[in-house]
């Protein structure tokens, strides 16, 4: 027999829900934003003393931000923040360039004209976004133009081992920029990448896209370090 949960427990649910969220949230930040610094070890009872929260929405948020990759969870020392050194930055696209290089090769024999129609319409929105520098605009419309490529193979177990580190990369991206000339080459390889799924050339979109993810590890490793060692003029 079914029954229909109380309004009071459905509100419950949904606050809770929330509350995880925030904490997921808060935390991400103070990571990204280098507030708590990489190598700091994370403290269940410091975290909720912090945020003013109880001890289980902080330890959901650590089992998430193990998932993205941004906290190591140990069963000896507890939970940590990850060192995102530069063997950690390219690991994680080799892997995207292994992965989306095969998936996007696949997409070129499944693709429709109206998804190609789609993307064309998504590309157009992210040159203008990049003539007017409107860099939290580009970040989602890439991350949207690729997606709905990858989608269309429907391998469900490569998309998830691609989710995982998907907003980690976007919230780097976010915080370091692009290098100046890079968003205006990100344009020639989505247009060239179109242009390849229209033929349903596979081979061509696979090396195009792989050269893609090779450049853009290229240029967010040089953000980095440009932002760890910056100029100073006089």
């Amino acid at each position: 027999m079914r029954t229909t949960p109380h309004p009071e427990a459905t509100d419950h649910l949904a606050l809770s829900g929330t509350i995880y969220q925030r904490v997921h949230e808060h935390i991400r930040g103070d990571i990204l934003s280098g507030q708590i610094p990489p190598g700091t070890r994370l403290k269940i009872s410091e975290l909720a003393q912090r945020y003013g929260l109880s001890h289980m929405p902080v330890r959901e948020a650590l089992q998430r931000l193990q998932g993205e990759g941004l906290v190591i969870l140990s069963p000896n020392r507890g939970a940590s923040v990850r060192r995102m050194d530069a063997h950690f930055i390219r690991s994680l696209f080799d892997i995207r360039e292994a992965l989306e290089g095969f998936l996007t090769n696949q997409a070129a024999s499944q693709i429709t004209p109206q998804l190609l129609e789609r993307l064309a319409d998504t590309q157009r929105h992210y040159d203008a976004a990049v003539q007017t520098g409107e860099l939290h605009a580009c970040i989602p419309l890439n991350r949207s133009f690729h997606e709905a490529i990858l989608q269309v193979t429907g391998n469900e177990e490569a998309l998830r081992l691609l989710s995982r580190h998907t907003s980690l990369i976007s919230a780097l991206r976010a915080r370091f920029g692009y290098a100046p000339d890079r968003l205006r080459l990100v344009q020639q390889e989505h247009w060239a990448l179109l242009e390849a799924l229209r033929r349903g050339d596979g081979p061509v979109a696979q090396r195009i896209h792989m050269a893609h993810v090779r450049r853009s590890a290229d240029d967010m490793l040089q953000m980095m370090e440009a932002a760890a060692h910056p100029v100073v003029t006089a």
